[in-house]
């Protein structure tokens, strides 16, 4: 995704993490909607995606894909872009090239974008003695309506990114919104569970690629959907302390009270709470998505 040497309170941290969780689930309809690659479950294997050079990089996404049918295996990498990164065609070569001497291994590269600016990357590299091409992939380019037919939250996430064709953006965050919770209500394995709160809350994250969150917000009262925090088991054990909850509760209820002062309340009692679970003044700027000097204010007046 963005360069791994970011600044502590950089955005991107908090789509990367959405992601990179959320692979595990939504992997083959990922590949089948993206990639048009033949691969079954079992074809996949884990391996280890560090690469060891001059300093430690960590690509997305990697596995081993073995062939059955006679062909070759390979890696398959895939890598989230939510920013253009000038020299991805370099970083991209450099992992191929490692991950080519670590495993000794055709590595087939797919750069997904989930930006909302142009897209500028290049997908290869070329020099007198030297090529290397990878697949960039603008999922703005993707239909929503291909993600929201999955029976997987994880997958139907990522339509919230993806063009909205000829819908208005209401309709379609409606029909995102609509078949998370249509799936998390009659799947039984979902039953008795946090997981519709966490996946709309992701939702609401993600949506901040592309502006859309008081969309969401609204969508999300009219649907007669509440969130409460603090049931959520993260939430109390100060792993989830963030704007994410915050402005998905202080903006849902706090508008009758006051936006600005219901936000800013809820914030700094969360920023106390993470800091006596054992939080840093770092992490808790990067959740809250404010200055350290703003964290270590609160603290020393809470």
């Amino acid at each position: 995704m963005a360069n791994k040497q970011q600044d502590p309170v950089d955005k991107s941290n908090k789509f990367d993490k959405i992601i990179k969780e959320n692979m595990v689930e939504c992997t083959l309809p990922f590949i089948d909607s993206l990639f048009n690659l033949n691969i079954q479950p079992n074809d996949m294997v884990d391996v280890d995606p560090q690469i060891q050079s001059t300093q430690e990089r960590e690509v997305d996404f990697l596995k081993k894909i073995i062939r059955t049918n006679g062909a070759k295996d390979y890696l398959l990498q895939i890598e989230f872009q939510s920013k253009n990164e000038v020299r991805m065609n370099a970083r991209m070569a450099e992992y191929y090239t490692f991950l080519n001497r670590k495993y000794d291994l055709i590595v087939k590269q797919y750069v997904i974008y989930i930006g909302d600016e142009t897209m500028t990357m290049l997908n290869y590299t070329q020099h007198e003695d030297f090529e290397h091409r990878f697949q960039i992939i603008n999922i703005r380019h993707k239909n929503y309506l291909e993600f929201v037919k999955s029976d997987i939250p994880e997958f139907v996430i990522l339509g919230i990114l993806a063009g909205f064709g000829q819908d208005k953006s209401e309709v379609a965050v409606k029909n995102i919104l609509q078949r998370i919770v249509t799936i998390t209500n009659t799947n039984q394995r979902y039953k008795n569970t946090l997981e519709q709160e966490k996946y709309l809350r992701q939702i609401d994250v993600m949506s901040q690629l592309r502006g859309l969150q008081g969309t969401i917000i609204k969508i999300l009262k009219n649907m007669d959907i509440t969130f409460d925090i603090t049931k959520d088991l993260r939430y109390q054990e100060g792993e989830l302390v963030g704007e994410a909850k915050g402005e998905a509760r202080g903006e849902a209820r706090g508008e009758a009270r006051g936006k600005a002062e219901g936000e800013a309340k809820e914030r700094n009692k969360n920023i106390l709470k993470g800091h006596s679970k054992g939080m840093t003044i770092v992490d808790l700027a990067d959740f809250f998505d404010v200055s350290i000097e703003y964290v270590k204010d609160v603290i020393k007046n809470g």
